[in-house]
């Protein structure tokens, strides 16, 4: 679903960051992430209103998707990828899932051939 214009561009790449199925902490945090240049948990949570503790899990569910690179620093950074990147990462995502429901229900089809000769 496409949102309306007049949206704010940071709740607007939520939303679509939601749709395409990452959590909401998620999204905050990498619009967060995304805005900074990169941060540490308390400068996110300070930017996207996600509870401090819940920064690291969703830094970790974005590093997971290679949306964020997690340096092993005290306190920890958060780095996104740029949003080029990102987008691509997803387009990449959904092309791989429409080829796999392209051949399962090109499966099916053949199976109901089958059945029927």
């Amino acid at each position: 679903m496409t949102s309306s214009g007049t949206q704010d561009p940071g709740e607007q790449a939520v939303e679509q960051l939601t749709e395409l199925g990452l959590g909401l902490y998620a999204a905050r945090t990498f619009v967060a992430l995304t805005v900074l240049s990169g941060g540490t948990a308390v400068e996110v949570s300070r930017t996207a209103d996600v509870p401090r503790t819940r920064v690291y899990d969703a830094a970790e569910e974005l590093a997971e998707l290679d949306l964020v690179d997690i340096d092993d620093t005290t306190p920890q950074e958060f780095s996104p990828v740029d949003s080029d990147e990102a987008a691509a990462r997803f387009l990449e995502e959904y092309q791989d899932r429409i080829e796999t429901l392209r051949v399962a229900l090109s499966s099916l089809g053949d199976g109901r051939q089958r059945a029927g000769d």
